[in-house]
């Protein structure tokens, strides 16, 4: 993978190098802000969201803002959409409060039926219940003193490590052709491939 680029904000943002490269600044800050070490930087400052699962419930949150989803893709980056609307959102996700929506929670979508905003939100819910049994199934394990070497279907247990999947998958993966342009399907493809990707 070619040298990161130096991205600071979503405004920056206009590829898919340069969505990686956001990713992997979002993945640095992000451990900053759940470490506590090293300095705390602005940017490391505002992260409120710092588990997967409550990363993907501000996400259902967020899409669910308007019925369509278009004022995150589109509004907040006229005439400019794609990656950087979808680093806009990631932006805002930093901040935006989780919120458990019980009526979303037994929704099962697979990525390659997502095709609108609502889709997406349905998708980032599953996701995020299944992080979540995912996190308590390893655990029984560790507490019935059973081996969990490998985890469980989640190559990641932290938001750091998934937000650094992502970017890895994003910087290494063959099928840029069907990330352009970016689709509601396209990042539930790309978070598929942030849940297994080492």
């Amino acid at each position: 993978m070619p040298a990161p680029l130096n991205i600071d904000s979503w405004q920056q943002v206009e590829s898919r190098q340069d969505f990686t490269a956001y990713l992997q600044r979002l993945s640095a800050d992000c451990e900053t802000a759940c470490d506590g070490q090293g300095p705390r930087t602005p940017a490391a400052r505002r992260w409120t969201n710092q588990s997967v699962d409550g990363f993907l419930w501000a996400w259902v949150r967020l899409l669910g803002s308007r019925l369509d989803g278009t004022d995150l893709l589109h509004e907040q980056a006229p005439g400019r959409p794609g990656w950087q609307g979808l680093a806009f959102q990631l932006d805002t996700l930093r901040t935006c409060p989780p919120e458990f929506d019980g009526s979303l929670a037994g929704s099962v979508t697979e990525p390659s039926e997502v095709d609108t905003a609502h889709d997406l939100r349905l998708y980032a819910a599953t996701l995020a219940v299944d992080f979540a049994r995912d996190q308590r199934e390893t655990q029984a394990k560790i507490s019935r003193g059973e081996w969990a070497g490998d985890g469980g279907s989640w190559a990641s247990g932290t938001l750091s490590q998934v937000l650094e999947s992502w970017a890895a998958w994003l910087g290494e993966t063959p099928f840029h052709t069907q990330l352009e342009p970016v689709t509601w399907r396209s990042v539930a493809h790309q978070l598929s491939a942030a849940q297994i990707y080492e």
